[in-house]
């Protein structure tokens, strides 16, 4: 199956699933592909069973809120401002939490899954 699509059906990032792959989180192999129109795709096979777990874990993990230093983790950003101005702009969902802000996973995600789109948007031109 092609990340993309798993991706999309998951609404998670790519980068999300390729990380929980590498550090074995998920039982799957990644790798590349040609497609029809002769680009390389990265592509993941995993089990139905697999996929039945990722399918209820994906929605659990979306709703789960993070501290901003786990959100600046999970964007890969070390710079706390960056994740400030994410929330004050609107790209990421906060939660007020016994007085602490938090980050909904999913809106980081979705913030993810639109930066991928639109590298491979730029790429494509």
């Amino acid at each position: 199956m092609p990340l993309n699509e798993l991706s999309e059906h998951l609404q998670l990032s790519k980068q999300t699933i390729v990380r929980w792959v590498d550090r074995h989180l998920i039982d799957a192999d990644l790798y590349w592909s040609l497609s029809e129109a002769n680009e390389e795709i990265r592509m993941i096979d995993l089990s139905d069973e697999t996929m039945g777990f990722l399918e209820d874990f994906a929605a659990d993990y979306r709703e789960d809120v993070v501290s901003r230093t786990e959100a600046r983790r999970i964007l890969k950003q070390i710079d706390r401002k960056k994740i400030k101005k994410l929330i004050r702009a609107g790209d990421v969902e906060d939660v007020e939490v016994e007085d602490e802000t938090r980050v909904v996973v999913g809106s980081l995600e979705d913030y993810l899954m639109e930066r991928e789109n639109e590298e491979e948007d730029e790429d494509d031109e």
